[in-house]
């Protein structure tokens, strides 16, 4: 998942984002921190955005656009511990693949 996220990462999408982001699935995590338009890994327990996933084949489907995120949300098949604003940021941040043929 680490690798996938390195690769999808618009910097430019990500510019004005700064938090440390959770993404939460049934049985571990994934902590990153978005600044300055920079994704790191560090070594961090807690975040403050946190997104609450089924799995990381979900969670790559929905990052890369194969699966509808405002949809997914809606349905209640993903979750967030609020700040929908950086919901949607984080998501834009991931768009570097999201068209490519």
């Amino acid at each position: 998942m680490q690798s996938f996220l390195q690769e999808s990462f618009a910097p430019d999408a990500a510019a004005d984002l700064e938090t440390d982001i959770e993404l939460r699935f049934p049985n571990d995590s994934l902590f990153f921190d978005i600044r300055g338009g920079a994704l790191t890994f560090p070594q961090i327990t807690t975040a403050e955005l946190v997104l609450y996933f089924e799995s990381r084949d979900q969670a790559k489907r929905l990052f890369s656009g194969e699966e509808d995120m405002v949809e997914a949300f809606m349905q209640g098949q993903i979750r967030s511990n609020g700040h929908l604003i950086w919901v949607f940021k984080t998501f834009a941040a991931f768009s570097k693949n999201r068209h490519a043929s």
